[in-house]
């Protein structure tokens, strides 16, 4: 961003020198003195050369109308396009802090269902080798328990260190050492909300099809999404600056071949005899204009088309992006409403079915390390989701170049 912010500075100091005029420049010296020694009239030497002058010169160049303008014109959307660049940096920083914050987020609440799953592991233990000790379970039952556990450690202390990469990536954004504390992450309630309903049961869907979306999205349309995008991105705003300024360069080299002016004038002063003034207008002759001026115009429209068609081309690659973000928003909203409503309260449900009946011996305890493994994939899975719609939302509203979210 600072580096953004500097070059805003730097075509902001380009704008008057590209209005003003040449600096004039100024001459000394001395004009009209012989080499040799003229005789006069055979009656010996004669005085001062009655043509030495000591000379003051003062010269401006005037250019032609209207280049003046159209050079600051062209620092001026240079300037724009500087501006628009900064606004994209501020955003794709946003974006970048927003993202690893929500990871931060993810990683804690996979580390609270860790913690959740660890728990129950450890009283499912201590049933197993209470069951064990009277002779009703398997040594093979006490050792899955106890591996289980293992595993769950073992996939914590994995989840830690990704904490810690998630971390000092979030500090780096910030500008902060990279192990300086975040407290307590979570996924903003505006955004949690939007991906899911307080009531996930009464999510409506936009038609009874298999595989339909869900209603009432908190998104705008998609193609009034894809109009913001194109009014807002900060990348096509620089680069429409850049196509304008280009512009009025393709203007200027067409006005290439028309002459500048160089007024000069001169002060002469003679030793004896009355001083001379001198004035001069002097104007370039354009006789190489087809092979340099007309090629300079060729140049000019040729980068202006080029960019244009970059402008073009990027224009559809977000328009297409803004439709690619806006579907998987959606899936992610159907997903999470789906994990809420249905599919973590049948895990619930499997698991502690399987509980009861494995400690009344009507089940064996594998069945139950598959309910409890089956559980806490629905539960990261849903908080995956989640961040997920977080960190695409994230993307979209940089895309877009706004807050998306009515």
């Amino acid at each position: 961003i600072r580096a953004a912010a500097d070059r805003v500075e730097a075509a902001r100091a380009r704008l008057s020198p590209a209005g003003a005029l040449s600096d004039p420049w100024i001459g000394v010296g001395i004009q009209n003195l012989p080499l040799g020694r003229e005789n006069n009239g055979g009656h010996g030497l004669g005085g001062p050369d009655p043509m030495t002058m000591k000379m003051v010169e003062l010269g401006q160049t005037i250019p032609f109308p209207e280049k003046l303008e159209l050079r600051r014109r062209a620092a001026e959307y240079e300037l724009a396009a500087a501006e628009a660049s900064l606004a994209g940096a501020r955003l794709e920083v946003e974006r970048e802090v927003k993202d690893a914050y929500y990871e931060l987020a993810f990683l804690d609440r996979v580390l609270e269902v860790l913690e959740r799953s660890r728990a129950l592991m450890a009283s499912f233990v201590q049933v197993v080798e209470s069951r064990y000790g009277l002779g009703v379970a398997s040594q093979r039952e006490v050792l899955e328990a106890r591996a289980e556990a293992a595993r769950l450690a073992q996939e914590a202390a994995a989840v830690v260190e990704q904490r810690r990469a998630a971390l000092a990536r979030l500090n780096a954004a910030l500008d902060r050492p990279s192990d300086t504390p975040v407290e307590r992450p979570v996924i903003p309630p505006r955004i949690a909300q939007a991906a899911v309903a307080k009531s996930p049961t009464r999510m409506r869907f936009a038609a009874s099809a298999l595989g339909a979306r869900g209603a009432d999205s908190p998104l705008p349309p998609l193609a009034e999404l894809q109009e913001t995008a194109l009014r807002e991105n900060p990348e096509l705003r620089a680069q429409q600056a850049m196509i304008s300024a280009q512009e009025a360069r393709v203007e200027l080299a067409r006005k290439a071949h028309l002459p500048d002016f160089d007024f000069a004038l001169q002060y002469g002063q003679r030793d004896a005899r009355p001083d001379m003034v001198s004035a001069m207008v002097s104007v370039e002759i354009p006789i190489w204009k087809g092979r340099k001026q007309d090629m300079q115009v060729k140049e000019a429209e040729a980068e202006l088309s080029a960019l244009r068609a970059e402008h073009h081309a990027r224009a559809n690659a977000i328009r297409a992006r803004v439709a690619e973000l806006y579907a998987e928003l959606e899936r992610d909203r159907t997903q999470l409403a789906l994990y809420a409503n249905s599919i973590i309260p049948q895990g619930r449900a499997a698991l502690a079915s399987a509980t009861a009946s494995y400690e009344v011996g009507r089940a064996d305890f594998l069945t139950v390390l598959e309910n409890q493994a089956t559980l806490y994939d629905y539960e990261i899975a849903y908080f995956r989701v989640l961040t997920d719609f977080a960190r695409k939302l994230a993307e979209l509203e940089q895309v877009v170049g706004k807050e998306v979210l009515r």
